[in-house]
């Protein structure tokens, strides 16, 4: 009675396995990380049902929560259609005359109409506030798409993003050509280093 079978072994590192899955997708901010997380702890929970000889129950599983619940999440994640935008400038290279003229919004109303999306525009004082050294924890951290900053030096806007985001490429591509604007990419890693 106090043998532990191989069956046995493998069924508890299977469900210390689901806890850290578990712990993992809580925790980690990454939306196509989070997805693949969901896509393992459903497929360990399989293997939990092979193991416990329920192998119809284990292709459902394998079926719904490892192939077709992270295909309708990465279907949702791909129509998101709204391009935010943190303006931490706030002089006329946005926002003209009380109105959305500026030159920068021009570009970027120019990139979001080419790419259908819909701008979001926002210089909430809060997020504003925060350091130079803080907008890639902030970009990371929230939905923010794009920082807009000002370089006082060389007097060129920056626009700053994720290098992991498609839409940022694109959007140096874009402004190449203008001198007054460059484009930084924060390299990826996680929220909490």
């Amino acid at each position: 009675m106090g043998d532990l079978t191989l069956i046995d072994a493998s069924a508890y590192a299977l469900q210390v396995l689901l806890i850290i899955l578990a712990i993992a997708i809580v925790m980690h901010k990454n939306n196509g990380t989070i997805i693949i997380l969901i896509a393992s702890f459903s497929l360990v929970t399989a293997s939990l049902y092979v193991l416990n000889s329920a192998p119809d129950v284990a292709i459902a599983e394998i079926a719904i929560n490892s192939a077709i619940i992270p295909l309708i999440y990465v279907i949702s994640i791909s129509r998101q259609r709204e391009y935010i935008i943190l303006d931490k400038v706030n002089d006329d290279f946005i926002i003209s005359d009380n109105s959305f003229t500026g030159i920068g919004y021009v570009i970027l109303k120019r990139f979001a109409d080419f790419y259908h999306l819909e701008l979001n525009i926002t210089n909430d004082p809060g997020l504003c506030a925060l350091g130079e050294g803080e907008d890639q924890v902030l970009c990371e951290a929230t939905n923010v798409d794009l920082i807009i900053t000002k370089d006082t030096e060389t007097n060129q806007y920056v626009f700053k993003g994720k290098n992991s985001s498609i839409l940022i490429h694109k959007l140096e591509q874009l402004t190449k050509d203008h001198d007054n604007i460059r484009v930084v990419k924060f390299k990826d890693r996680d929220v909490g280093e």
